[in-house]
């Protein structure tokens, strides 16, 4: 069983060029890709264009093994997956193609880099919407300020700017609730079919109301003319009109 993986850098580098910053980002995902952490070992950079050679520990020598086969084949765990794909983007980033081989010549991972088609993308596209999310900054000299909000999922949004008036106003809700911002987005569709946000202006925003539903629902009954007195249990209705809003 192979205790040896070499990591072809073709077309870019040889070992007295290859710098030691980019180097390090190659050892990074390559250790990424083949798992089992401290069992595996740099050994060096080998002759030839740039091959990267790892040395894998004998009692681990069967996981990283079946995680190489299980790459190759497309059905790597999502983190070996991932880190391919950051191998693949600096080779591209490079203008060089590679390859990870074990000494068995019929096992090879290539890797397309350069010769990766580029990725279709539409847009971008400018269409007005809203953003929910905490307010995590507000800054900036220019005339228009910089934004970012963290929405309910943890994601950071970016590359949101507004005007210095409301952007004062967005500084005293920093860290604090929920909000929603109103404006004009300009967004790209990539390939993936993912929807990525270039820019948004905000145009106006409100605090949304983080109240318990059930709480919502009590000052709903108490308004004047309110139709909800007359629901037994509004709390269960509420939530099963969403459960059919979400059904496919």
């Amino acid at each position: 069983m192979s205790a040896e993986y070499r990591f072809k850098i073709d077309g870019a580098y040889t070992p007295a060029t290859l710098p030691m910053e980019r180097l390090a980002e190659y050892i990074s995902a390559l250790a990424r890709l083949l798992g089992e952490g401290a069992q595996v070992h740099f050994r060096g950079v080998a002759e030839g264009s740039a091959v990267l050679v790892a040395d894998v520990d004998e009692p681990a020598r069967p996981k990283v093994r079946d995680r190489f086969d299980s790459v190759r084949t497309g059905t790597g765990p999502r983190e070996a997956a991932k880190a391919f794909a950051e191998l693949d983007d600096l080779l591209r980033a490079d203008n060089a193609t590679g390859s990870l081989a074990t000494d068995t010549p019929c096992n090879v991972i290539p890797f397309p880099g350069k010769n990766r088609p580029m990725p279709i993308t539409f847009g971008p596209f400018t269409q007005e919407g809203t953003l929910d999310g905490e307010v995590i900054r507000v800054g900036g000299k220019d005339v228009t300020v910089p934004v970012n909000l963290r929405d309910p999922s943890g994601c950071v949004l970016t590359g949101l700017y507004t005007t210095r008036e409301i952007a004062r106003e967005l500084g005293h809700l920093l860290f604090g609730p929920t909000i929603r911002v109103y404006g004009t987005g300009k967004w790209r569709r990539l390939a993936e079919g993912v929807w990525q946000l270039d820019e948004f202006k905000i145009v106006n925003f409100e605090k949304l109301d983080d109240a318990p539903l059930t709480d919502v629902v009590a000052r709903l009954r108490s308004a004047k003319g309110s139709q909800w007195r007359e629901r037994a249990d509004p709390v269960a209705e509420i939530l099963a009109d969403r459960h059919d809003e979400d059904a496919p």
